[in-house]
């Protein structure tokens, strides 16, 4: 597939898997944007919200790991270079109540960074975040699952850990299905089901 019909496949799944999960919410895309698109969107999604939570979901594969300050990387108006966007900025935008997914290596960094921000002692504040990994780590690259595996842990997580059984679990170790393992492997995930 070609880089942008791949990209556009991304969004629209992923947008079609968040609205399982909310089908009232309004959904907007934005692929490969800049700091100025990303800042127009936030402030447009916090005004229509008004009290209720934005998600914000950073599917930050393909770009350079946030800085050791948190920032997370966008593109430049003409598409030529990265340019840093500071985790303080994104937050003046989208203010709370707010949802943060950030699935990227080192996502740690942007959480740390966060919190850093606001006195976690008295705040009142209504963010959650969710990231993909600690701050040190890179995310899990198997050409079994796809890459982007915290969001679809998110999204469709029966259909994860159904896959990851198969895969990984005892399946994989070559005693196959009938093996008293996989039993019990499956069977818990059957009862959450």
């Amino acid at each position: 597939m070609a880089p942008q019909k791949a990209l556009e496949s991304i969004g629209k799944t992923l947008s079609v898997q968040y609205e399982r999960w909310q089908p009232r919410a309004r959904y907007k895309v934005q692929l490969d944007p800049t700091v100025e698109e990303v800042k127009k969107l936030c402030s447009t999604c916090r005004k229509y919200a008004k009290t209720e939570r934005v998600l914000f979901h950073y599917n930050g594969h393909g770009v350079p790991k946030p800085t050791a300050s948190g920032e997370i990387w966008l593109f430049n108006k003409s598409y030529t270079q990265y340019i840093p966007l500071p985790i303080s900025d994104l937050d003046s935008w989208l203010k709370t109540p707010s949802i943060y997914v950030f699935d990227c290596s080192a996502a740690g960094m942007i959480v740390n960074a966060f919190t850093e921000l606001h006195d976690p002692s008295g705040s009142t504040r209504d963010c959650i975040l969710l990231a993909a990994c600690e701050s040190h780590e890179t995310l899990p690259q198997r050409a079994e699952f796809p890459a982007d595996v915290f969001t679809s842990c998110l999204t469709t997580p029966i259909k994860m850990a159904l896959r990851w059984l198969f895969e990984l679990g005892c399946y994989s170790s070559g005693r196959g299905m009938s093996s008293p393992c996989c039993i019990w492997c499956l069977f818990p995930i059957l009862i959450i089901v």
